[in-house]
């Protein structure tokens, strides 16, 4: 009999020992806490609603009714709908004002899987045939993603009325506002790429560096909030996935690619300070693009030169569509 209750205490120890690293080794795995989204990301009356795509789900705020129209943001860590934020609520009284999140950014889907372009400009496509209620949206973009719908109309003319891209922007030379040359050598590594954005692109002080670098001229935005916000995006689970494609290479564009396959209306809004030249494709003799001059606002102009990006905007949605062109040297 004693010998039977040795081996049953042995065995309950030896259970107990098995679960008790199990779930050290669970705990050990897990996740580390992320930091909370701020309440400011969209307006309260907008809803927060979810598109599946055939490339990832989408979240992405609606309100209003009317002709649709699409704000859709640029590439950088922690990016988001946010960008838009200051803008598209003044439009909901007169259009069907949507504003998602790219997949692998904002509160979007962040797949585990490499996209191309050709993936993004797909799923915006598909976006846009389920939310938009059979109408052709006018879209405002910005960056990158000013580039990827540009590809969006080439790849179907059918599906967009108008394109209205501020300071589009390819993947070249991408990281270079961001590191120092010494640290963008260890992009040629996936576990250097992996550094690069946890230890450098994802850090508040580094987004606030770069904020500060595309401030308009007369902006006096406090940066508090966007850092606060493009920070805590940043830094949730998966959310350096979809950069550490473009650190590797194996997401690429041009700033406007595929331009003469657009049949869509195209103006260009092109800050005048803090930027290069527009891309020389919007500056051709005989191009089908209206490209509008912002001198005094920069590449953070969706948030620090509100009230002038709203003035154009409904210019540009209430006024007939000219398209002829500024020459390069005026």
């Amino acid at each position: 009999m004693g010998e039977f209750w040795k081996k049953s205490l042995g065995m309950g120890l030896g259970a107990g020992l098995l679960g008790a690293a199990v779930v050290a080794l669970r705990r050990g795995l897990r996740p580390l806490p992320q930091p909370s989204l701020p309440d400011i990301i969209s307006p309260a009356v907008f809803a927060r609603r979810v598109q599946r795509t055939t490339r990832g789900q989408v979240v992405y705020h609606m309100s209003g009714e009317g002709e649709p129209l699409v704000f859709l943001h640029d590439f950088f860590p922690g990016a988001a709908s946010y960008e838009w934020s200051k803008i598209y609520p003044l439009f909901a009284s007169s259009h069907r004002v949507l504003a998602p999140d790219w997949v692998g950014f904002g509160e979007s889907e962040r797949p585990d899987r490499p996209l191309r372009s050709e993936d993004y400009a797909r799923c915006l496509h598909e976006f846009c045939r389920a939310t938009c209620g059979g109408k052709r949206p006018v879209i405002v973009a910005s960056g990158i993603g000013a580039a990827l719908a540009c590809l969006a109309a080439a790849q179907h003319p059918e599906f967009v009325a108008r394109l209205i891209l501020f300071h589009p922007a390819g993947t070249d030379h991408w990281l270079q506002p961001w590191a120092p040359a010494p640290v963008r050598t260890a992009a040629w590594t996936r576990s250097g790429r992996r550094w690069i954005y946890a230890n450098y692109l994802a850090r508040p002080g580094c987004i606030e560096r770069w904020l500060n670098g595309r401030r308009s001229d007369a902006g006096d935005i406090d940066l508090a909030e966007p850092v606060s916000v493009y920070s805590s995006f940043a830094r949730q689970y998966g959310a350096g996935l979809a950069v550490q494609r473009i650190l590797s290479g194996r997401f690429q564009t041009a700033a406007l690619p595929r331009l003469s396959e657009v049949c869509a209306p195209v103006t260009v809004w092109w800050p005048g300070c803090r930027a290069n030249n527009p891309p020389e494709s919007a500056l051709q003799p005989g191009s089908q693009v209206r490209v509008d001059w912002l001198d005094d606002c920069g590449p953070l102009a969706p948030l620090d030169r509100v009230d002038d990006l709203t003035a154009r905007l409904q210019v540009e949605l209430f006024q007939p569509v000219h398209m002829a062109g500024r020459p390069k040297g005026d």
